[in-house]
């Protein structure tokens, strides 16, 4: 009887999958296994259509002021209903242009609004074609794993039990042309399955630009803040593409490398090598922290035959319990993605751990759902401005961006001894890293939610006054953060 309620159960979660419109199309078959040895491909990812807006009826943009299509910055004169800034030397304030702001009272997108919407596992994001990642429930013995395989027609791809989060993770491949939204539906109902949901994928927030500089640090202080602080003996991880340790910026700054990658991809470790040259370098850049110590997790790699960087939910977990055994108390993570269960899980285990965490907001466009984990409330979610205080304009919005760093034609060291300009929020997001790093030296002890308010407090306020979804807190002040970080210490030049 209880087969036959399970069997039942399972025929039913696959019909009001079908009758939603799920939309993960399914895989082809997979390869043969004629060695016994599993097969590591590429995964292969599928981007679902845009999940519809669930909202509330209140939530709706406010009316823009003035209702003029600009394109260009306002300039000159004190804006009504703005802050001047407070730093001694203070930046142009300049208001994102009205032409980048959704049209009045359309509804916006909140992360709330998520939580029991019945097709938002498979609308939130792409993901991997191939694999599923189950969690097994509390207790499940190994048995569980195989048994789950051959009820399902399965194919064992990965275990992971990271402490971190004190669960078991199984990623399953899938067999006969089976399709993501049917084996989550299945194996969700399955005695000892505690959650089971599609192995995400995330994409790298950079993107090449041209013609400036390195003006970001003179334009957070950072010149000033080193008289205070360095980034001695702080660890930092950078989950990301893998770092060129070889390169002249960090050749002193990476002191360990971990691959997650499990299927050979190209070797493209460009995106990692500019966000460490960001946070550390040390040579003819000036990097935020320089004396900080990098830990390198390569999660994110490009398929042989593709042209984009991806990393899965799996690779990126298995990166976070590495770089928090290895001791890594601030960890940067400059790529953004979907709401994901298994990836929530993993943030909060890092945030009870007092781990401070530094992510993108994300390169979307204002008029987009949150981008993760920069969304997780525990995260600081940073957006990015250029030389004149201007928003680039692909940066993502709403309540969740907590603060400005400088991110568009910033120069930054990339594989092969080279340098780049580079833009995007991922850029941003690594200078605060380092700023984080900075304060970190001076008080070891901080707890993630006061580095989170001082580095607020600090801020030099644009846009309208106070915080607001467009800049967060406002930009990011070096010197600034580390005045409020206890009592100030001058240190001699290394």
């Amino acid at each position: 009887m209880d087969k036959l309620r399970y069997a039942l159960s399972v025929l039913a979660g696959l019909a009001f999958i079908v009758a939603a419109g799920a939309v993960a199309t399914a895989p082809e078959a997979a390869a043969q296994n004629i060695s016994g040895v599993p097969n590591i491909q590429p995964p292969r990812i599928v981007t679902p259509r845009l999940l519809p807006r669930v909202v509330k009826p209140d939530r709706v943009l406010p009316t823009e002021q003035g209702g003029s299509d600009a394109t260009q910055p306002t300039t000159g004169g004190k804006t009504p209903g703005t802050k001047q800034a407070t730093n001694p030397n203070p930046p142009t304030k300049k208001l994102r242009v009205v032409s980048r702001r959704a049209p009045n009272a359309r509804p916006l997108f909140f992360p709330g609004d998520l939580d029991g919407h019945p097709l938002v596992l498979f609308l939130a994001g792409p993901y991997d074609t191939d694999t599923v990642l189950v969690q097994l429930a509390a207790g499940a013995g190994t048995e569980l794993v195989e048994e789950i395989a051959l009820a399902h027609n399965l194919e064992v791809a990965g275990q992971l039990s990271p402490s971190l989060l004190g669960v078991q993770f199984v990623r399953y491949r899938l067999l006969a042309g089976q399709s993501v939204h049917a084996a989550v539906a299945a194996l969700t109902l399955y005695p000892g399955v505690a959650a089971a949901q599609p192995n995400y994928s995330y994409g790298l927030t950079g993107a090449t630009s041209a013609t400036s500089i390195q003006y970001a640090p003179s334009k957070i202080r950072v010149d000033e803040a080193h008289q205070i602080a360095k980034g001695r003996d702080v660890l930092v991880a950078v989950i990301d593409s893998g770092i060129d340790a070889e390169h002249p910026e960090l050749k002193t700054s990476v002191a360990e490398n971990f691959d997650a990658i499990e299927f050979d991809p190209a070797d493209e470790m460009r995106h990692g090598t500019a966000m460490a040259a960001v946070i550390a370098a040390n040579s003819q850049l000036l990097g935020i922290a320089p004396s900080v110590r990098l830990l390198s997790a390569r999660a994110f790699g490009v398929p042989k035959g593709g042209s984009k960087a991806m990393a899965t939910t799996f690779a990126i977990l298995k990166s976070m319990q590495w770089s928090y055994e290895r001791g890594a108390r601030v960890f940067n993570l400059s790529f953004a993605g979907p709401r994901d269960p298994a990836l929530m899980k993993g943030l909060d285990a890092l945030a009870a751990r007092d781990v401070v965490m530094v992510a993108a907001a994300g390169n979307a466009g204002p008029d987009t759902p949150p981008a993760y984990p920069g969304a997780h409330s525990d995260v600081i979610a940073v957006t990015a401005t250029d030389k004149t205080d201007v928003l680039f304009a692909m940066a993502n919005n709403g309540k969740y961006v907590a603060l400005a760093a400088p991110g568009v034609d910033v120069m930054t060291a990339t594989p092969g001894n080279r340098y780049e300009l580079m833009s995007g929020t991922s850029v941003a997001a690594a200078h605060v890293t380092g700023v984080v790093a900075l304060m970190m030296e001076k008080d070891s002890s901080l707890k993630p939610a006061m580095v989170r308010q001082t580095l607020s407090d600090s801020a030099i306020d644009l846009g309208p006054e106070g915080p607001d979804a467009d800049y967060g807190a406002g930009l990011v002040d070096a010197l600034g953060a580390l005045k409020q970080t206890g009592r100030s210490r001058i240190v001699a030049a290394e």
